[in-house]
């Protein structure tokens, strides 16, 4: 009765109406949660599946609508809602509850919500009939797929010139050495007993950091590289790894390095190889 009475209103200042469907109105905000979560998933160094961000975009949208089923005097009540799904999504998608991670995860989501929303008012202004494609579910999300797949293209291409990263990492006696590596998302090389992530690095820098005794625990890792043949690498854990991406350093989960037995990098642009997986918020 709330959202009938509040629409008679608007309607009466502003002589158009609108049918208003509840299922519309969760999918589309299925939908623009999604293309968010997705935005987020681009510029945040993790590995978020398809499953989390579709449950995480579900969740959020389920929050919008109980806040737009409020009434009109709860206007706190909905806020709280509205902050609760900004952060349920965010933990559910990338995995963090808490912290800083959390934080950042929550940040990097309102600066996309920012960027889509803009980016669709915008062309909103710029075609004609604006009240015409605000009234069609089918209009909207076409606006809304539009201005993802803009903003998710221009963060690829901008990205390309940031795949490289430095890593830091600790040896036998106190050793530290600074590495440049590069962020591939094609490595999806684990250890097989674990299942937990490996990065491939250079023999020669694994020397400097142990030149006498390798640490224990180390694992024989199958690999298979596209134009060459199956072969085995020696692994071992690594738990004080860091990487630095764009000035912001981040320590990486549990994980393993193996050692290459060949130059990763023909032009010696980089020592190490990594995978998103590995990476913290």
């Amino acid at each position: 009765m709330n959202l009938k009475a509040a629409a008679a209103q608007k309607g009466r200042e502003t002589g158009v109406y609108y049918d208003v469907y509840l299922d519309s109105i969760f999918l589309i905000c299925l939908c623009m949660n999604r293309y968010l979560l997705g935005l987020t998933a681009l510029c945040l160094p993790c590995a978020a599946s398809h499953a989390r961000l579709w449950a995480a975009a579900a969740l959020g949208a389920a929050g919008n609508l109980a806040a737009l089923l409020l009434p009109a005097g709860m206007a706190p009540l909905r806020l709280a809602l509205y902050g609760a799904g900004l952060y349920g999504m965010a933990g559910i998608a990338f995995k963090c509850w808490r912290g800083k991670g959390l934080m950042k995860a929550v940040e990097v989501l309102c600066a996309c919500f920012f960027l889509l929303g803009g980016a669709i008012s915008l062309l909103l202004r710029l075609l004609p009939g604006r009240e015409g494609w605000l009234a069609s579910s089918a209009a909207v999300l076409l606006l809304g797929t539009v201005c993802y797949e803009g903003i998710r293209l221009l963060v690829l291409r901008r990205q390309r010139s940031r795949e490289t990263c430095r890593v830091v990492l600790h040896g036998a006696d106190g050793r530290s050495m600074w590495i440049e590596g590069l962020l591939d998302t094609g490595n999806s090389l684990t250890e097989p007993i674990s299942g937990r992530p490996v990065a491939v690095l250079e023999k020669r820098i694994w020397e400097q950091l142990y030149p006498e005794q390798p640490p224990p625990g180390m694992r024989v890792i199958p690999y298979h590289s596209v134009g060459k043949n199956a072969g085995i690498l020696t692994g071992y854990p690594i738990k004080d790894m860091e990487v630095e991406i764009g000035g912001i350093r981040q320590k990486c989960r549990e994980a393993y390095v193996a050692i290459g037995q060949e130059g990763l990098s023909g032009t010696g642009a980089y020592d190490i190889l990594l995978q998103p997986a590995m990476l913290e918020i």
